[in-house]
């Protein structure tokens, strides 16, 4: 009778502690816990939305810097190629590739030339005999026959600086193949180009050259250079500046050893577009075909 008993509260109603939230044994209910009164919200730092839009408008202005700055790297990228590939002033190596198709579309043809320097040969004169030395890359030969310079009362041209002389064009200049020496199984032929303009200009550097067949097309690849110093050569009208082709003869009987002769050669002038077509006989053999800068006079550079 007292366990019925404690079942019942004062009013006499059953399991009234058992069934009541906050009676005795609610404490043991971790349920009971969670129905306790509302949960608090934790309160904003203050500031906190103020520093998210900071950061934001940092993030933003990074995003501005590094865009603005990408733009002027691709801007400073695209001056120098354009600079890179535009004709220069004097002193500059400035020559467009000397390969079929390339420059005017129409080149200027020049006729065999008869004023001075015609009379030399313009085929390079053979080895009497094969030899077996390795080709170099050196721009003398040994032998110490060399072409006349002009004939008396040619102007001849000047070096230094160039007086405020304008780069020549190629419808000023006239090339023909000069004079020349080998010795060694090397063969070097002189390239002259005259002033037949009433103006004085001038040259500097390296022309684009490559050889052509009778139908005009490209034998094998354009010249290389033979890096020697140079400076800027003023030519007054009728003077002239000359290079040196440098080739090799045969060493074997291979023919495969060389290429096929040269009918004409085409030469792009430093600096210009246009090329130019002049005939002339050249043969390069074991792939050595070079070219120095220009030069004053007739006979080449360095000069023989």
């Amino acid at each position: 009778m007292t366990r019925s008993a404690d079942r019942f509260g004062p009013d006499g109603d059953a399991d009234r502690h058992a069934d009541d939230p906050g009676g005795p044994d609610a404490g043991t209910d971790p349920l009971a816990e969670l129905a306790r009164g509302p949960f608090e919200s934790l309160p904003i730092p203050e500031g906190a939305f103020g520093e998210l839009r900071r950061r934001a408008a940092r993030r933003r202005r990074r995003r501005a810097t590094l865009s603005a700055t990408a733009g002027v790297g691709v801007l400073a990228v695209a001056v120098y190629l354009t600079g890179a590939f535009s004709p220069q002033g004097p002193g500059e190596v400035v020559t467009p590739p000397a390969s079929a198709g390339h420059g005017v579309s129409n080149p200027v043809t020049v006729p065999p030339s008869t004023g001075p320097g015609s009379a030399h040969s313009p085929s390079p004169t053979p080895s009497a005999a094969p030899t077996t030395s390795t080709p170099t890359g050196g721009t003398g030969g040994s032998a110490s026959a060399s072409a006349p310079a002009s004939a008396g009362g040619t102007p001849t041209a000047g070096t230094g600086g160039t007086g405020g002389t304008p780069l020549c064009t190629a419808a000023q200049l006239a090339p023909h193949l000069g004079g020349g020496n080998a010795g060694a199984g090397q063969i070097y032929t002189y390239l002259v180009v005259t002033n037949r303009s009433s103006t004085p200009c001038h040259v500097t550097g390296f022309p684009g050259l490559s050889l052509l067949d009778a139908s005009g097309r490209q034998i094998g690849v354009p010249a290389t250079y033979d890096h020697l110093a140079y400076a800027p050569v003023v030519l007054a009208p009728g003077a002239s500046a000359s290079d040196t082709i440098h080739t090799v003869n045969r060493q074997t009987n291979n023919p495969s050893e060389c290429q096929p002769a040269s009918t004409s050669l085409r030469i792009y002038p430093p600096g210009s577009r246009a090329s130019l077509v002049f005939p002339g006989q050249v043969t390069v053999c074991l792939g050595t075909f070079e070219v120095t800068p220009f030069g004053p006079g007739a006979t080449g550079n360095p000069a023989n």
